[in-house]
């Protein structure tokens, strides 16, 4: 018996060991991973929620690094409980739409222009703005609106009032838009903004500061800032800039007049 058990033990032994080997050989050359391999498997993004947190310092180093080298982003804006606009005064409440670096930006904003909310396009190259009509949709000139550089400059926009942030927090682990990344809080002098929000607001004033940077990439994913930074500003008005999307292929020029 123990002879006649061994052989036919031994004939499904050959099969079963071909068998195996060709479904080895499936799996390999259709990008399929071994099943007891799946756990090993990982992503950027998985990498990136487990990286070591980095001091505050190596952050912001890394972060000036890395926004440098970037050549787009696509970026969102939107202003949170806002206080009163003056008559003349055009403000941007919301805004949707691409940067190249280092001075163009393209897009689609909800502006306060005369006490009126209007939908518009806005285009900036340079030194040179244009808005569309929001009654006839033509393109327009127009100054003060939209500066690029608020946004691209790493010495003089946005992105760098994160290292002027006061009483800056360690890091801490988060995610925006999907991103991993990590968050820093502080306070900013209201002055340190004045370049975007024309300022007006008594020296001193501080605003409460967030930020948040990518894990595997050292890139602003999330910028806000509430308080008082402009005339009109309330205590609650908060300014939020969403950046994602970097390094894509896009094309911005001026429109024709």
């Amino acid at each position: 018996m123990f002879s006649v058990r061994r052989v036919v033990h031994g004939s499904f032994r050959r099969p079963l060991t071909y068998l195996a080997l060709c479904l080895v050989c499936i799996m390999l050359v259709t990008g399929c991973s071994l099943p007891w391999r799946h756990h090993k498997h990982t992503n950027a993004n998985t990498n990136a929620a487990h990286a070591p947190r980095p001091t505050t310092a190596q952050l912001l180093t890394s972060l000036q690094k890395s926004f440098r080298a970037a050549s787009s982003f696509h970026v969102t804006m939107q202003v949170q409980n806002p206080g009163p606009v003056q008559q003349d005064q055009i403000q941007i409440r919301t805004a949707d739409g691409d940067v190249v670096m280092p001075d163009k930006v393209k897009a689609q904003a909800t502006v306060l222009m005369s006490g009126q909310s209007l939908t518009v396009n806005l285009i900036s190259v340079g030194n040179n703005q244009f808005i569309t009509d929001p009654v006839t949709g033509q393109w327009r000139v127009i100054k003060g609106v939209l500066d690029p550089r608020t946004l691209t400059n790493p010495n003089t926009g946005i992105i760098s009032v994160v290292s002027k942030v006061q009483q800056v927090s360690q890091p801490v682990s988060d995610v925006v838009g999907g991103n991993p990344c990590w968050r820093i809080t502080g306070q900013l002098d209201a002055k340190d903004l004045a370049f975007f929000t024309g300022g007006g607001v008594p020296g001193g004033t501080l605003l409460q500061t967030s930020a948040c940077i990518g894990k595997g990439d050292s890139l602003p994913y999330l910028v806000s800032v509430t308080g008082q930074a402009a005339v009109g500003d309330t205590s609650q008005t908060t300014r939020i800039f969403t950046m994602s999307n970097y390094n894509e292929n896009i094309t911005i020029s001026a429109p024709q007049i």
